[in-house]
């Protein structure tokens, strides 16, 4: 663990004075001023999480999953919950631990629950081993603990990344971009990057052409007709995106 402290790998479960510092640079999450996430990280023994994005770092006293919620409300991204039951019915991206998706990028979840890692899959430089633990090195440098192998991460951020293709396509129609899922997922020159590049996932589309969004928009709109029928009082118009 020496070696650990010594690279300063920021670990979800464990305080050290990486937390300190992090938490010294952070100011309070305002969704607004985020646009792309580089991952979200617990605080340990806290409901608390840190937010890492190009705009700087953020503290959030929500989840991690309450977080992105907010996220998506703040920006009218596709509602998390919705869209992972649409995943489930496409039967295609396999059937727990969904990753969050709007059109513009993405974060696979490295754990379950509401509480976990979340990272951007194309944000990753690569994924180590040492002392008998995974950490990520991310492309701005940070260093992360990770629950998980090499292996089983490449798998969760091809998912990750062919859902994010699928929703390109069926945004991007009226400029289409090419006729597989790298063509619309722009990834960086990085040795994660070319092992994920030959994943099947990003070699084949796995839905047709708008199905994804003609799925997420029945969805949407039968989950927020049930809202309707049961409890109208306590629908929100800002739902209806």
């Amino acid at each position: 663990m020496s070696k650990m402290n010594q690279l300063k790998i920021l670990d979800a479960k464990c305080w050290s004075p990486l937390w300190d510092d992090y938490l010294k640079e952070s100011t309070v999450f305002d969704p607004l001023k985020v646009r792309e996430i580089t991952c979200i990280v617990p605080i340990p023994d806290r409901s608390e999480v840190l937010v890492f994005s190009d705009e700087g770092i953020f503290l959030s006293a929500r989840t991690a999953l309450t977080t992105l919620r907010q996220f998506s409300f703040a920006h009218c991204f596709p509602d998390y919950g919705i869209l992972s039951s649409v995943l489930k019915d496409i039967d295609s991206f396999g059937k727990y631990k969904f990753p969050w998706a709007c059109p513009y990028f993405t974060l696979c979840p490295l754990e379950g629950g509401n509480q976990g890692v979340w990272i951007n899959p194309l944000k990753i430089e690569n994924i180590y081993k040492l002392d008998g633990l995974h950490y990520a090195r991310l492309l701005n440098g940070m260093k992360l603990i990770v629950p998980i192998s090499r292996y089983y991460a490449l798998l969760r951020a091809e998912v990750a990344c062919g859902i994010l293709a699928a929703i390109r396509q069926d945004t991007y129609h009226f400029s289409v971009l090419g006729n597989n899922p790298s063509e619309y997922v722009a990834l960086p020159n990085t040795a994660f990057a070319h092992t994920l590049a030959k994943r099947p996932l990003l070699k084949n589309f796995v839905t047709r052409k708008y199905e994804m969004h003609r799925r997420y928009q029945r969805a949407r709109f039968l989950h927020y007709f049930e809202q309707l029928e049961t409890t109208p009082q306590d629908l929100r118009w800002e739902n209806w995106q």
